[in-house]
Order: structure tokens, then sequence, then C-alpha cells
């Protein structure tokens, strides 16, 4: 289950890296087709559309990297007034239980827009005519590779909640203290200092 959770760690990693490159390459896309529209009166054909893939490529898979960081919203007005370390660890569970329901359906959905896609090979209706299959399979992947990170951490969190090992649950899938928080905020604030000295 290590071996496994690591190898997840390492392909979310790649794919948190990519998608930012993308949302940057698109940014970058962006400022030149809108420069080039304001002072030459040209266009860049197709810049929004793939700014577009991009955002929704990168968000796919940007899901993973925020789910093993802990860093997605979650309202925990209840979670943290609650005394018994059972009853927080099992509102961990459904919490995670109904993230993964949710994007279980998005995620067949999707896959229902690429099989459609392919089998009739739909292509964009802008001038670079891409063919969808290709931004709509990346991002379908993305999706499909979250739902599958939301059920190994189901397992490994029903099996640390059957165990009794709620510090083991809460650190994969519990709600981040304000504190945990704050001390990731001046871990990050002091290694930004650092590299400020090195130059």
């Amino acid at each position: 289950m290590n071996r496994l959770q690591a190898a997840a760690e390492g392909i979310s990693r790649i794919g948190a890296i990519m998608g930012g490159a993308m949302l940057l390459v698109a940014s970058i896309l962006i400022c030149i087709d809108i420069t080039l529209r304001y002072t030459m009166l040209v266009t860049l054909g197709g810049a929004d559309e793939l700014s577009g893939y991009a955002l929704a490529i990168s968000s796919a898979w940007g899901f993973s990297a925020a789910l093993l960081s802990r860093s997605h919203i979650r309202i925990d007005t209840v979670y943290v007034r609650l005394k018994s370390i059972k009853l927080r660890a099992l509102l961990d569970l459904i919490s995670l239980a109904t993230l993964m329901g949710f994007f279980g359906m998005v995620t067949w959905y999707a896959w229902g827009v690429v099989r459609q896609s392919w089998v009739s090979d739909s292509h964009s209706l802008s001038a670079i005519e891409a063919p969808l299959v290709v931004p709509q399979g990346l991002w379908f992947a993305g999706l499909l590779f979250f739902v599958l990170l939301c059920a190994l951490l189901m397992v490994r969190g029903l099996l640390a909640f059957v165990a009794g090992d709620y510090n083991s649950l809460f650190a994969q899938i519990g709600s981040k203290s304000a504190l945990a928080e704050a001390e990731e905020e001046i871990a990050a604030v002091a290694h930004g200092l650092e590299q400020e000295k090195k130059q």
C-alpha cells in the first residue's frame, strides 16, 4: 500500500507540474494575443480555446495534488468542536466518500464526452480545428486518476479506522488544523527568505 501511494504521489506531482506549465504557457499566449490585437489588429487564432483546454486539464490533475496535501476546502465548523477522535475520523471518511462519489459521477459523464468525441471524430470549430478527443482524453485521465486516488486513500483510511490508528488516518485524509496551516505558511516564508539570501 505504501508503494502504491508513493507511486500515486509521484504521478500526482508530475501532473501538477505539467498542469502549472500548461497554465503558464496559456497565460503567455493570451498576453501575446491581446498585445497583437491592440497593436497590430491581428490575433492568434485559438489562444482562448487552448487556454480553456489548459484550465480543464490542469484542474483535473491538480485535484490529486490538492487531495494529497489536504488542501481541498472543507467546512469544519462541527468537526473542530467534536471531542471524540473516533467521530472526527468517521467524518473524515464520510467527507472522502462524498468527494469520491461526486467525482465518480463527473468522471463517468466525462468518459461519455470523450467516447462521443472519439466515435464522431469531433474537432473544435475554431481555426486550429483541434481533435477534441485529445484535450478531453487528458482531462478524463486526470479525473480518473483522482477517483482512483480517492479509492486508495479510502481503503487506507478504513484500515486505519478499523485498527484504531486515528493519527495515521488524520495524517492522510484529515482536515488540517489552523496550527498545521500556519506552520506550513511559516515554513514556506522561511524557504523563500533562504532563496532570497542565496541570490
